[in-house]
């Protein structure tokens, strides 16, 4: 592997100087200010997302999604505030206008971010309904499609590094985070908390961004804030869609399937039944990609 400059990184200048991004675009902000205030129509938030053809097709196909399961496939946008509610339209062009202005050149990069973020999402729900129904499903949507944005600032900034990261990945059967620990470079989560604080996006996307990793879980097991539950939901569904997915080593998985169900206390049979479920959802992740494309 050829030897890459070392990666050095001012938090208070990263994304405003050397590295700049654009600010989120207006759209996102005149939606903020509408939801604040109370006569605020279906009508009104329909007409403004209208104004971004792109961003409805994107919209409408995400609506269409299994993570929804919406009664009948929605073609318009007005049905679509209708169904979700103005609070989750606001999250979902949020979410699709943090990912769109990354404007990220690497299309098969971007569609491998595409897949493991999805099925990130639906793991969570499903182990949210599962193990705690009492989380708001909706919220769940951008804090896990959102959890791994920093890998995007990598390929943003870093191609170069992001590739040699993933390719240790392939060489070791090792996660992600463990490649960035045995490389010493930034980790992608301190990318993604950088990001929410640039953008100030809502906090518990900057939470799921913080806490996602193995290692992570750890501490998450012990947190019994009021915010606790939903960070943890959030950590398992991407670490059982690494496990689902991702080419590893037998140590590695081991390691996961253990924090799994030490965190959510169930048996090897438990486990094994869960992980089916898991692995069907790969279906539903296939079929969203095919036309989200």
């Amino acid at each position: 592997m050829a030897i890459l400059p070392q990666i050095e990184i001012d938090p208070k200048t990263f994304l405003r100087q050397h590295c700049t991004l654009p600010a989120l675009p207006t759209l996102v902000t005149n939606l903020q200010q509408m939801l604040q205030k109370e006569d605020t129509s279906i009508t009104q938030v329909a007409e403004l997302i209208s104004s971004d053809p792109a961003l409805v097709a994107q919209i409408l196909k995400i609506v269409n999604s299994a993570y929804y399961s919406l009664p009948q496939e929605v073609t318009k946008i007005n049905f679509a505030v209708a169904f979700l509610g103005l609070n989750e339209i606001c999250r979902l062009a949020l979410t699709l206008s943090v990912i769109n202005t990354l404007d990220i050149a690497q299309s098969r990069e971007l569609v491998a971010f595409w897949h493991h973020s999805f099925y990130t999402a639906l793991c969570t729900k499903h182990l949210a309904r599962t193990y705690m129904p009492q989380l708001p499903f909706d919220e769940l949507w951008s804090a896990a499609i959102l959890h791994d944005i920093g890998k995007l600032v990598y390929l943003k900034f870093f191609p170069e590094h992001y590739l040699a990261l993933q390719a240790y990945c392939t060489e070791q059967g090792c996660l992600f985070s463990t490649a960035e620990e045995k490389l010493g470079m930034p980790s992608s989560s301190f990318f993604g908390i950088l990001l929410c604080e640039h953008w100030l996006l809502p906090s518990k996307v900057r939470d799921a961004c913080m806490w996602h990793s193995l290692k992570d879980i750890e501490y998450l097991q012990k947190d019994t804030s009021p915010g606790g539950d939903f960070k943890r939901m959030v950590c398992l569904g991407n670490l059982v869609a690494v496990l689902a997915s991702d080419s590893l080593a037998t140590e590695v998985k081991h390691q996961l399937a253990e924090a799994i169900t030490t965190v959510l206390q169930i048996s090897e049979s438990q486990f094994l039944t869960l992980m089916g479920s898991i692995y069907d959802l790969r279906l539903e992740v296939e079929a969203f990609l095919k036309k989200f494309q």
